[in-house]
């Protein structure tokens, strides 16, 4: 397990999907996210539509339908991406509803889940260890962006308001640094991580850049992805001029 996070052939988390969710809302911008990535090099895209219960919530058929139908559209317009399908799931009470049936990363185990900042420690492993019982492997998104991995390496200047806000919110107890406990506890559950390549370039802050070259050292990371939302995303995350 674990390899560097770059560039490489394949687009592991990628909103490219029209009118799913926070992505591309036409067919036109979808394609220029495609002609994109097949110019950086990328031959297969996964396309990781969110679903967030009350926000995002399209059915695993009409992801379905989307793929096929961009799919199509690629073909056309000749541009050479495979696009795989899959979703991004929020990681909150009403997650354990949703693994009855979910839209798995094509042609593999990995059930990719987004752990948000709000959340407890409880709550995080309690819903992961569901979805591994289930026989799928969780493949954990941009883990980099997620406060309550953090660790004692990566604290920020000022580290005991910090730790203990940090406490508060995961439900930790003072005494543990935060990110450890869980970070080991994911591993040994035999979680992936996925990495944002704009995580290493600083496009989310150098907090985020600090945690994304943790992780990437420490060979955590098993997949990588671009999470782009738009065309101009994609060129700023594979810095295209």
């Amino acid at each position: 397990m674990g390899m560097p996070l770059k560039q490489r052939t394949t687009d592991y988390h990628c909103h490219i999907l029209p009118g799913v969710d926070d992505g591309p809302k036409e067919k036109d911008e979808s394609i220029k996210m495609a002609r994109l990535l097949a110019e950086a090099g990328y031959r297969e895209v996964y396309c990781t539509p969110h679903l967030i219960k009350g926000m995002y919530e399209v059915s695993n058929d009409e992801v379905l339908q989307e793929r096929d139908k961009l799919q199509h559209d690629l073909e056309k317009e000749g541009i050479g991406i495979k696009l795989l399908a899959g979703r991004e799931y929020y990681l909150d009470e009403f997650l354990l509803d949703y693994i009855i049936k979910p839209l798995l990363l094509e042609g593999t185990t990995c059930m990719m889940i987004e752990i948000p900042n709000n959340t407890s420690v409880d709550l995080v492993k309690e819903t992961i260890f569901a979805v591994k019982r289930r026989g799928y492997t969780p493949l954990i998104a941009h883990p980099e962006r997620c406060f309550l991995l953090e660790t004692a390496e990566q604290k920020p200047p000022g580290t005991g308001r910090w730790k203990r806000w940090l406490s508060q919110r995961s439900g930790q107890n003072n005494d543990t640094e935060p990110g450890n406990e869980l970070l080991s506890y994911l591993k040994q559950l035999g979680c992936q991580f996925q990495g944002n390549l704009g995580s290493i370039n600083g496009q989310y802050g150098g907090r985020v850049k600090a945690s994304a070259r943790y992780f990437e050292k420490r060979g955590i990371y098993t997949h990588a992805g671009t999470d782009a939302h738009s065309p101009d995303a994609v060129k700023d995350i594979l810095g295209i001029r």
